[in-house]
Formats: C-alpha cells, sequence, structure tokens
C-alpha cells in the first residue's frame, strides 16, 4: 500500500460517515466492510467501560449506535494525514442530542491499514468530557 492508497481510504471513509450522518442506516455495513475482519475499533468511552468492537459485526452495530445516539451529528474533518499505513483524521462534531441540546466535540480518528487496504485498527480519540451521551464518537 502506498500514500496514495491510504488517502483514498480514508476519504472513503469519511464519505460513508457523511451518509451515515445524512440518515442512510444502510451505511453502518458499507462501512463495517472497509474493516479487516479482526479489526478492532475503540475509543476513551468504550476503553472508560472495559472494552472495544472486534470484527464487522460489532463494528456496524458501533456505527449504528453512533448515529442513533445523537438527534443530528455531522462530522467536518479538517485534516487528514496519511502514511503508506495509516491515517489520521481530525474533526470536529456537532449536532443536537435526542433531546434537542446542541453539542460539539473534537478529537482525531486514526486508521490503521492492513495489506489488502483494509482498516485493521480504528482507534478515536477525544476528550469524552465533552460528551454526556455513552457509546457515541468516531
Amino acid at each position: 500500500m502506498d500514500v496514495q492508497q491510504a488517502k483514498h481510504i480514508a476519504d472513503r471513509f469519511i464519505e460513508q460517515l457523511h451518509r451515515l450522518e445524512d440518515g442512510d442506516p444502510l451505511v453502518a455495513d458499507q462501512i463495517a466492510d472497509m474493516f479487516a475482519d479482526d479489526a478492532e475499533l475503540t475509543n476513551p468511552v468504550m476503553k472508560r467501560d472495559g472494552g472495544a468492537r472486534r470484527g464487522r459485526g460489532e463494528i456496524a452495530e458501533f456505527w449504528r449506535q453512533y448515529v442513533s445516539a445523537f438527534g443530528d451529528i455531522r462530522s467536518e474533518f479538517y485534516d487528514v494525514t496519511t502514511s503508506d499505513h495509516s491515517a489520521g483524521l481530525f474533526w470536529k462534531s456537532t449536532g443536537k442530542s435526542p433531546a434537542g441540546e446542541d453539542l460539539a466535540y473534537d478529537g482525531v480518528s486514526l486508521l490503521a491499514f492492513d495489506d489488502e487496504g483494509k482498516i485493521a485498527r480504528f482507534q478515536g480519540f477525544f476528550d469524552s468530557r465533552q460528551l454526556s451521551l455513552h457509546g457515541t464518537s468516531h
């Protein structure tokens, strides 16, 4: 894999996430298809609660839960850095809670790719104090 391939995968992930945030529930499975069979996804909320999501089934369920945890959410990616085997996605998410309260938080998602161009590890970093919702975020 080279830097351009990594950038293409990162851009495709962002595109799919935007489709999910725009209300297409079938996209959760398409996002999960970007992951390796034994991939791991984690973030500060999952770590605090003692776990991570592993495998495409659990990862698809994570993305369904992510989008359903908000009344409305939109992630804006203001920088994407790539190497020949990874990508860093810097973002700010804004929206509404299910109760209609405004919310905003920012962070970075790190993606590590396997030799086949699948996401092998996805780790989100953000200040979980910015969220009062459990199990959410990239």
